[in-house]
């Protein structure tokens, strides 16, 4: 039987810390977040390896793996009271981390199914600062915006500007961008309304099919 304790203190201590992850909050809500709460029975056993993991909810969503979440995360620059939407988080891993760090957190995903699991998953660990909305992935959820973070949950070839619509100005969108030959970690940040773009590190994730790039006619 697993020990997912010393299994979570492992993966902080060997993935987490040594991958440039220095803010120490989050090394300890790292280590607090039962990461096995919110992965499919089927990889439990694997819930804190060092790669994309599925999430509970029937939806086939992966969770990201930990070190590229964490550096996501930590790029955010998240702080207490920060309002933040998390795109396709799937059951809410993402969600409970940045929740347990001060935030004020909508999860959106487009699955009554993986809703219904987020809402189930994010009540055993009595979280406050959580809400669960379904819908359209591209197109955020208005109601809550305008947010100081948005963290997209996987691998993206575009991000739509109904997204960054919902930014306040200073806020932050952070997604992996690219091909599935060549992604990166991405930070948008709006500033006096454009928006400023840097690469943070080479990362991969899953594919997000909401976020696919629409082909274009070639003659």
């Amino acid at each position: 039987m697993v020990d997912f304790l010393q299994a979570r203190r492992a993966m902080v201590d060997g993935q987490l810390r040594t991958a440039d992850v220095t803010r120490t909050d989050i090394l300890d809500i790292f280590t607090v977040i039962p990461r096995e709460v919110f992965v499919d029975p089927s990889e439990q056993s694997i819930a804190y390896a060092d790669r994309a993991v599925l999430s509970i909810g029937g939806a086939q969503r992966k969770i990201l793996p930990p070190m590229i979440l964490a550096r996501m995360i930590q790029a955010t620059e998240i702080k207490p009271n920060d309002t933040v939407l998390d795109v396709a988080a799937g059951a809410g891993y993402s969600t409970a981390l940045m929740a347990g760090l001060g935030g004020r957190v909508t999860l959106l995903e487009d699955s009554a199914s993986q809703c219904a699991a987020a809402k189930d998953a994010l009540a055993k660990l009595d979280l406050k600062t959580v809400d669960v909305q379904q819908g359209d992935l591209t197109l955020g959820v208005s109601a809550g915006a305008a947010y100081d973070i948005i963290l997209v949950n996987g691998r993206c070839e575009q991000v739509p500007a109904t997204l960054f619509h919902q930014l306040k100005a200073g806020g932050r969108l952070v997604a992996i961008m690219g091909s599935s030959f060549a992604s990166a970690i991405r930070v948008y940040t709006l500033s006096e309304g454009s928006i400023g773009e840097k690469s943070l590190m080479n990362a991969s994730g899953p594919l997000l099919s909401a976020f696919l790039r629409e082909p274009a006619f070639v003659f």
